[in-house]
């Protein structure tokens, strides 16, 4: 594909994939270290909250400084940042570790806002008209990254205790370099904002009905949707070393949900503009009910095949959901990207919080369970966006 072969795209992409290899390290590591720090169920999601809200909340204020101050150094600049913390907070005593790991979350802040935005507007100039095909491209690097992370990370902590996210760090430095380097002396790749290819959200043929309404309903969408992802991310692996699972088994699992969701995500960017964006979101939305449902109780067989199938149904439309909100300010790609993923992970971490709330009082596999309900429901929500046309069709249409 042309994409992969495109410089600008690839450092992007893999500036994306150790972002996410740090990222995935959270869970697992909280959960290593919860024992010498005296952490409930409610205090992981506390702190999976305060870090996603970190990562999240701050999304929009970096989307627009990239889009007001074109900063091409952002890229790298959050990856070192990132990394920087992440080893402080393996080397720290006590409590400090949290902190630093809060800290840590704002380079992954400032990077999903901007290369987003970048990844997106490159790919639409390669690729008219496969908009959403460019963003799975793009997050399937982000996927790659939290999918093999915590099974790397749980060999690394079995063997080297904590300070073994040490090696991930010093591994990102380079990509960092290699970021700022490719994308600050390469020449502009973006065209011009007022020359963008994604049409006015009143135009667009996979986008919203009018109303405010519509509007809060693909807010409860994108709500529903994605506190099943980012509640299995953070407790799959408490789920799993509760019944006695090692850090390596408990961390291959969570990567077998993430590679899941990779491929799922892949999947879902080429549907949404062959088939539609609306069928796309709610027929996979509807096809992750059951293994949701029955991932958390499933026995040695069925496990692995379940976790697969979670990860790939839920995280189909993710890709969909962005390249959706993109059009709403197609002027201010980067704001919009940071809005929308801002309110995903801080959506999520906050249905994180309430899951461990509950995981305390219940047993943490009937609370996960639940997250079956949250996707039928969210299915159900997206019949709100407006019956669409295969964006792909339309671009094929206008060049004849």
């Amino acid at each position: 594909m042309r994409l992969l072969k495109d410089a600008y795209f690839t450092t992007v992409a893999l500036n994306h994939l150790a972002i996410d290899v740090l990222n995935s390290q959270k869970a697992i590591l909280l959960v290593f270290l919860a024992p010498s720090l005296g952490l409930r169920n409610a205090d992981i999601g506390l702190v999976a909250l305060i870090y996603s809200f970190f990562g999240s909340l701050t999304q929009p204020l970096f989307g627009l400084l990239a889009d007001r101050f074109k900063m091409r150094w952002l890229s790298g600049g959050s990856l070192l940042w990132m990394a920087g913390w992440f080893a402080v907070a393996v080397s720290l005593p006590g409590r400090w570790p949290i902190p630093a790991l809060i800290i840590g979350a704002l380079g992954s802040a400032a990077f999903h806002s901007a290369g987003t935005e970048r990844a997106t507007t490159r790919g639409e100039t390669l690729m008219p008209g496969r908009a959403a095909t460019a963003a799975s491209l793009f997050f399937l690097f982000g996927q790659a990254g939290l999918s093999f992370g915590p099974a790397l990370g749980g060999v690394l902590l079995q063997e080297l205790g904590a300070r073994g996210v040490l090696v991930l760090s010093a591994v990102a430095v380079p990509v960092a370099i290699n970021s700022l380097l490719r994308l600050y002396w390469t020449a502009r790749f973006a065209r011009p904002e007022s020359d963008s290819p994604t049409p006015a959200i009143a135009d667009a043929p996979g986008g919203f009905r009018t109303g405010k309404w519509v509007l809060v309903a693909f807010a409860l969408l994108v709500l529903l949707r994605t506190t099943p992802q980012l509640t299995s991310i953070t407790f799959l692996p408490k789920l799993f070393q509760d019944r006695g699972y090692s850090p390596v088994a408990y961390g291959l699992i969570a990567s077998v949900f993430m590679a899941g969701s990779a491929l799922g995500g892949v999947s879902g960017g080429f549907l949404a503009d062959h088939w539609g964006r609306r069928r796309t979101i709610l027929w996979t939305l509807l096809a992750a009910v059951v293994p949701m449902h029955y991932y958390p109780v499933a026995g040695e067989l069925s496990l692995y095949p379940l976790v697969f199938l979670a990860g790939a149904f839920n995280g189909a439309s993710h890709s969909v959901i962005v390249v959706l909100a993109q059009a709403l300010l197609p002027r201010r790609r980067a704001l919009a990207s940071g809005l929308t993923l801002g309110f995903m992970f801080a959506s999520g971490a906050f249905g994180s919080y309430i899951y461990g709330l509950a995981a305390d009082v219940y047993p943490l596999a009937a609370v996960m369970q639940t997250n079956g309900v949250l996707c039928l429901l969210a299915a159900l929500l997206s019949l709100t966006l407006r019956r669409d046309v295969a964006p792909g069709r339309v671009a094929a249409a206008g060049v004849h």
